[in-house]
């Protein structure tokens, strides 16, 4: 078979890590200044981390985040994950937003 490719390949040893970023669409459930309880049709492992974009109480809102745990969920017939995740980063103003929010 003749080789189409322009640059060649080569093999990469066990132990190499790539990261991949993507999106996920989740459905917020609660939120605290500490962490935020989520809901996504698709799984993601504890440890990961991301940053959550939203509006909170039309404030935009972001922050890093860390799954703490994920359970398999199935609520009113569907299938999803329920996942808890910490902020580990958020910044003075928005912690603001979220306890406006929480204090309403």
């Amino acid at each position: 078979m003749e080789e189409r490719r322009r640059s060649p390949r080569l093999t990469v040893e066990h132990g190499e890590l790539a990261v991949l970023p993507y999106s996920i669409t989740v459905q917020v459930l609660d939120i605290s200044v500490g962490g935020v309880l989520l809901h996504s049709s698709r799984p993601v492992a504890a440890g990961e981390r991301g940053n959550l974009r939203l509006n909170v109480g039309g404030q935009p809102f972001s922050a890093n985040i860390e799954v703490q745990r994920v359970s398999a969920v199935s609520p009113g017939g569907g299938t999803g994950y329920s996942i808890g995740a910490m902020f580990v980063a958020i910044s003075p103003e928005h912690r603001q937003v979220i306890e406006r929010f929480t204090n309403q």
